[in-house]
């Protein structure tokens, strides 16, 4: 490593910066990286370095350099309060990073979380404030999520929080982790409730369209002592955990209003009367529209939704379908989505209800690729079984029953097209296609049958209402694959419930972040090697959170060591200079990193 000088010049007068600078090997070969700036070499108590520094260079020949040019009088070389620096003994350590939890922070506080958490969750005897202990688990979840032990033992110590927010590492333990999640469960409803109109006002939210939907978690360990550990069904095809229910309720933009967490044997149907009922008397009832899913639909829930001046947007069951065939043999009153002609759609009302029919040619593809994967080894199946039993092999009627029964269970999609008899003298096994049927699941494959109690929609607003669902499977996406939501760890139901909640506030730092890369236009590049693979017809996408902290977590914060000519030790702690792609990121958002956030000090 060396120190390398440059001149600006500003007003008509010339300043003289450092920089740390290190040689290192590249494919294009040798290269020079600027590690850190050094800045303003600025103390409140040692003047020592605060105006002039004599760099002696290899040959002991001594150059005077004023880093903060003035008008006063430049102090000759033998001025007691100028430092010389060794230029050969120059070192870089306690690097930490930096980019990633700085941004994050930045999110926190722009968001307005700081002051939220810190009104809700108040400062008492404790030495360290709650706000802060929330930040730090938050930001963990955001930047590289890990257990609380694992985050009190290493993360804490391996980033710069600790320059950052003042809080020592010996003060950062798991149990002081466990007592704050403790404190923040209390006041979940205060801080929603802050929190929702913080974000209506920094991303014009209003609140007009609510998106409701259910996602499961599980568990690892037994739970025993956990009331809300339950079997049920598993999204995550974990059948042999036990876990937990998570409702969210999200803005149309995907900003999170509200969360619930439930035993996991909880049934869709039975979250939609308390979910909508809690968020009408915490904001009001308000002039809004309830979108959910198929699972909500029940006729309790549907008379719930259409009382008391309420309005919604359901998707209704498969065998709803079956009702609307001749709507869906007819050729007439289709009409195509101007910005999605695979999809073609159909207005219908009946009484007071409006529904709209949808026929989506990707997913009717793959509903008969489904089912044509299942039918033809279902027939091979039976038709071996139908062998066997008349060679004699398979006597018993109850075993043939049983073999049915299998093939029943191992092709769903399949079975109900057929037929099956079996004749107890002599045993015999006959069966016969539903070709009827068969072409009537035909006509259905691809549909989508939508309704609601609200009037004057057209059919492409009443569709694109409905996708607007594809906004909370990203967050349950989010939550699950790049905030860890799963596995829960936690034995006990208050620490999941927590736990839970730190992982939507980790959502709303994501999804703050997320909006803000897209205002600003922020664009993943491609590079040539990958444009080549991909023919030249890859264009460059939104760049996502997760890129966004992966490249400014490469951003370190280190101490730069400088040996003077007394034998002391210049620290400047300073902030690595972004280059590349962490630069480009923050200057497409518009943000610029400090240079150091702690002040130097001489060893």
């Amino acid at each position: 490593m060396f120190l390398r000088r440059y001149q600006r010049t500003k007003q008509g007068k010339t300043h003289t910066y450092f920089a740390l600078v290190e040689s290192v090997r590249t494919a294009a070969g040798p290269r020079q990286r600027t590690v850190a700036h050094l800045g303003e070499l600025n103390h409140d108590q040692e003047r020592q370095w605060q105006r002039t520094v004599v760099f002696h260079n290899r040959q002991g020949d001594p150059q005077q350099l004023r880093l903060f040019p003035d008008d006063e009088h430049v102090p000759l070389p033998d001025d007691p309060d100028v430092v010389r620096v060794r230029l050969g003994h120059v070192g870089w350590a306690n690097a930490r990073r930096f980019g990633d939890v700085w941004l994050a922070r930045w999110l926190w506080q722009y968001i307005g979380l700081d002051n939220i958490i810190g009104r809700h969750v108040p400062h008492g005897k404790e030495s360290v404030p709650p706000a802060d202990i929330v930040a730090i688990e938050v930001i963990n979840r955001l930047c590289q999520p890990c257990s609380e032990f694992a985050l009190a033992e290493h993360w804490y110590q391996d980033t710069a929080l600790e320059d950052l927010l003042g809080v020592p590492d010996a003060a950062v333990t798991k149990d002081r982790l466990y007592r704050t999640l403790d404190q923040l469960l209390k006041a979940q409803d205060k801080i929603e409730g802050d929190l929702k109109e913080r974000l209506g006002t920094l991303f014009q939210l209003d609140y007009d369209l609510l998106l409701y939907d259910l996602t499961s978690t599980y568990f690892e360990g037994l739970a025993e002592e956990n009331d809300l550990a339950e079997r049920g069904y598993s999204r995550d095809h974990r059948s042999d955990c036990q876990q937990v229910i998570v409702a969210l309720v999200l803005s149309r933009e995907g900003f999170p209003l509200a969360h619930r967490t439930w035993a996991g044997n909880t049934q869709d149907l039975q979250t939609v009367k308390t979910i909508v009922t809690d968020i009408e008397a915490r904001f009001g009832k308000s002039n809004r529209v309830w979108v959910m899913d198929r699972g909500m639909i029940s006729k309790d829930s549907l008379a719930f939704l259409g009382g008391s001046g309420r309005r919604y947007l359901l998707s209704t069951r498969r065998n709803v379908l079956a009702k609307f065939q001749s709507s869906l043999k007819t050729r007439r009153g289709w009409q195509h989505l101007p910005d999605n002609p695979e999809v073609e759609v159909k207005l219908l009302k009946r009484g007071k209800i409006h529904y709209l029919l949808a026929r989506s040619k990707p997913r009717r593809a793959k509903e008969r690729a489904i089912r044509r994967r299942q039918r033809r080894p279902f027939a091979k199946a039976l038709k071996k079984l139908q062998d066997r039993v008349a060679k004699g092999r398979l006597k018993k009627r109850d075993k043939i029953l049983e073999a049915i029964g299998r093939l029943k269970e191992r092709y769903p999609k399949a079975h109900a097209f057929a037929t099956i008899c079996v004749g107890a003298k002599p045993v015999s096994l006959t069966y016969t296609w539903n070709v009827a049927k068969f072409k009537e699941a035909l006509v259905r494959d691809g549909g989508y049958l939508l309704r609601s109690n609200q009037a004057g929609w057209s059919a492409q607003q009443f569709w694109e209402t409905y996708t607007q669902l594809t906004v909370v499977e990203r967050a349950f996406r989010v939550l699950k694959s790049e905030l860890l939501l799963r596995p829960i760890w936690h034995q006990y139901s208050g620490r999941t419930q927590a736990h839970i909640f730190v992982c939507v506030l980790a959502y709303t730092l994501w999804k703050s972040l997320d909006h803000l890369a897209k205002r600003a236009g922020l664009l993943t590049l491609i590079h040539k090697p990958d444009l080549q693979r991909r023919n030249a017809t890859a264009k460059p996408r939104p760049m996502s959170p997760q890129v966004i902290l992966r490249e400014l977590a490469t951003i370190q914060i280190g101490d730069i060591h400088l040996n003077t000519t007394t034998e002391q030790t210049l620290v400047l702690r300073r902030v690595a200079r972004p280059e590349g792609e962490p630069k480009r990121i923050l200057e497409a958002l518009g943000l610029k990193l400090p240079e150091r956030v702690s002040p130097d000090r001489l060893l």
